[in-house]
This record gives C-alpha cells, structure tokens and sequence, in this order.
C-alpha cells in the first residue's frame, strides 16, 4: 500500500476478491460452525463492514466448502448442511459454482433482494 493512499476496510468474515465478487473458505471448520460463518459473511455483506455504507453494487458470495476429501469415509458433510441452511432457512438461491465442485455461489442479485436493492440499471 502506497502511503497516504486509504484502504477501504473489509469484514473479516469474508476475502474480497479482485473479481467485485467474495469468498468465504470453510475447510477445516465442523458443520455447524461454518453455517455460522456463512450466516455472519452475509450478515456483513448486506449491512456492509463497520463505519462503511452497504454498497448497492455487490459481487457474488464464493463459499469454499471442499469436496469431502477430509471427511470420513469422503462423504461431504459441509456442503450439503450449508447449503440446505442457505435454502431452507434464508431462501437463498445457491448455484455450483464454475470454479469446481467444492465451491457454492450465491448470486449477486440474491444478495441484493436481502438488501432491499434493486438491480442496478445499465
């Protein structure tokens, strides 16, 4: 960081990325810490990080949950708790995300409709 250049500050729940989009890693967390984590990474996004106003233009949300490789017998634990919470409980559409099989995406534009913003006009 250049000096006197002003960084903008950033939830710890979640890693921006270069792409506008965040991302979320919950390798090595047990089930229910993780839904935890992906409920406060949200919370964060909608509410924007502390002494910063929520920004109407927001990325997708990346959520890393692995494939299981960890678990035992490699049965995937994380992701299919994760994301019956993100359906069931905050009705969130959750897609595959094209990176691979171990990541969930949450589109931007469901992030918006928990903010109470419109799509941003073009």
């Amino acid at each position: 960081m250049v000096e006197g250049e002003e960084q903008e500050p950033q939830a710890k729940s979640y890693r921006r990325l270069p792409s506008g989009d965040v991302l979320i890693d919950l390798h090595g967390l047990p089930v229910e810490v993780s839904k935890i984590a992906v409920q406060v990474a949200i919370e964060d996004l909608v509410l924007g990080p502390p002494g910063v106003p929520a920004a109407d233009q927001l990325g997708a949300l990346i959520i890393v949950t692995g494939v299981g490789n960890n678990s035992p017998g490699n049965v995937p634990l994380i992701r299919p708790a994760v994301t019956s919470f993100l359906r069931e409980e905050l009705s969130l559409k959750v897609l595959d995300n094209r990176d691979g099989p171990g990541r969930l995406r949450i589109p931007a534009s469901e992030l918006r409709k928990l903010r109470g913003v419109p799509r941003p006009k073009r």
